[in-house]
């Protein structure tokens, strides 16, 4: 039996049709056999996983066909390897291909010459074009043009001129980005991810994709720079992360936003959180946040991204703000003694691994009564606190940026000594600037941190402290946890101490 087999990706006015090529192939046809026509739709060549070809290659290997006919090459194969396999098939169950627009016929050792030079040179000249689009992608994507995809939420997309090119400009979306914004001040009071997503749900509006909000699609928004007006801070805060960066610091204004691109399966870790595969270049757009309340959403993204409930939720109030000496978190478990009375009590994950000193666990009601008598005195003490003495710019925070500043003209006397001709080789360099980074970016997320701490004592002045000092004793655990997280920076347990450290 002969088979004649043909492949359309997508239906396209310069794209030959299945319907012509079924035409084409039937005029090769012997009159004196039967056969086979094997028809995939909508199924790309670059790989064998196309269910009419399957089936055909079954029914060689059972040897029912005899004759292969196609219109193109490319419309069976567009690999080399795939068509080098497919051959042997071939051979080994005696069948020949004969190709309509490329005038080969494999039954003829010209035919069969023709048919390896043939392809060699489709696979060439594939590939050549493929990387011929890649570089235009990344060419593009370094000079701040719209690298595809629909835009990001909160934006919308318009036509634009950039360099004499044409490309998309992102807008904002008066409708999404309210909702944008408060994502962003939620996570900022303490809101947790999935209670954002459980609010937008809500609401009519949804993902970029039509589907329904999820804490990973949120946490995605809050974490891409595309939203922050970046600044030399921001910049160096990416650098942190390892990206590679396409523009100078100086660049980094504070008025536009930032693209990260990169290929997706080089890339390590969940995107935005590491970057070392990725790049980074200033888009063509203005962002909508501020750099100082951005970087803080990525302290707290990064502070919080170990805090899950991990079985404290209904154990205890101290959900996420209690960890052990050695680094890991504490979560909660219940006991029952053999007098059936319930104890609640903390029990460090590091001993799971065999990475924790401490021996005993913590009753939870104890570090509860402790952590509860520290709280309601700093209420006492905040009362008394004039709102206006609490300051971001403190001496502390100054001291900082000064070294900070300092950092910066280290790294711009060492790239002077280089272009005036000193005797520096370019590894010392490199590893010197990196360590000088390193550096920098330690005092900047200490300034950050610092900033937040003075925001965070200025919303625990919103509180209403009168109502809680009342009303402590009948809050939930739910109530108790918001409030103390909004005072409470970490409580550390070591043995039996507890080092409480507030905002």
């Amino acid at each position: 039996m002969q088979a004649i087999y043909v492949r359309q990706s997508v239906d396209k006015k310069d794209s030959i049709s299945i319907e012509n090529q079924i035409e084409h192939c039937e005029s090769k046809l012997l009159s004196n056999e039967p056969h086979q026509i094997y028809d995939d739709k909508g199924y790309s060549g670059k790989n064998t996983d196309r269910p009419q070809f399957k089936q055909m290659m079954k029914d060689i290997e059972s040897g029912e066909i005899s004759r292969v006919i196609i219109y193109k090459l490319d419309r069976i194969s567009r690999s080399i390897l795939d068509f080098a396999n497919m051959m042997l098939i071939f051979e080994k169950n005696g069948v020949s291909i004969i190709s309509c627009n490329d005038s080969i016929d494999t039954s003829t050792p010209s035919g069969r010459a023709m048919l390896t030079v043939t392809m060699t040179f489709a696979q060439l000249e594939r590939e050549t074009i493929q990387q011929r689009i890649t570089d235009s992608y990344y060419s593009r994507a370094e000079k701040g043009f719209y690298i595809g995809g629909p835009a990001p939420f909160g934006y919308d997309k318009v036509e634009t001129t950039h360099q004499g090119k044409k490309t998309k400009k992102l807008v904002e979306n008066k409708i999404e980005s309210p909702f944008l914004k408060k994502l962003f001040n939620d996570c900022l009071n303490g809101v947790s991810l999935n209670e954002m997503a459980r609010q937008l749900n809500k609401t009519t509006i949804r993902t970029r994709h039509g589907k329904t909000w999820n804490p990973q699609s949120i946490g995605r928004i809050l974490r891409n720079p595309v939203y922050v007006k970046a600044n030399a801070d921001v910049y160096n805060y990416l650098v942190g992360l390892g990206g590679t960066m396409n523009n100078p610091i100086e660049d980094y204004t504070g008025k536009y936003g930032c693209y990260v691109y990169g290929k997706r399966e080089e890339r390590t870790g969940t995107r935005f959180k590491n970057l070392t595969n990725d790049y980074v270049t200033l888009a063509l757009h203005e962002g909508m946040l501020d750099p100082s309340m951005w970087l803080k959403v990525q302290y707290n993204l990064g502070k919080n991204q170990d805090t899950k409930r991990l079985g404290l939720g209904h154990i205890t109030w101290l959900q996420g703000i209690v960890k052990c000496s050695c680094g890991y978190r504490l979560y909660g478990k219940r006991k029952i003694n053999r007098w059936e009375k319930e104890y609640r009590y903390l029990y460090c994950r590091g001993r799971g691994y065999s990475k924790c000193g401490e021996v005993k666990n913590m009753r939870a009601d104890k570090v509860e009564n402790v952590v509860e008598d520290a709280l309601l005195k700093r209420l006492h003490k905040l009362k008394k606190i004039n709102h206006d003495n609490i300051i971001r710019d403190t001496p502390e925070i100054n001291a900082l940026k000064i070294q900070v500043t300092k950092i910066d003209e280290q790294i711009d006397n060492l790239i002077k000594k280089v272009a005036g001709g000193e005797d520096i080789t370019i590894q010392f360099l490199n590893e010197h600037i990196e360590t000088l980074n390193t550096e920098k970016v330690y005092f900047l997320n200490e300034i950050v941190r610092l900033e937040l701490r003075a925001d965070k004592i200025k919303q625990q002045m919103k509180l209403n402290i009168d109502d809680v000092l009342n009303g402590w004793v009948t809050y939930d655990f739910d109530t108790k946890n918001k409030i103390a997280k909004e005072m409470i920076d970490e409580i550390v347990l070591e043995g039996e101490n507890i080092s409480i450290i507030f905002y």
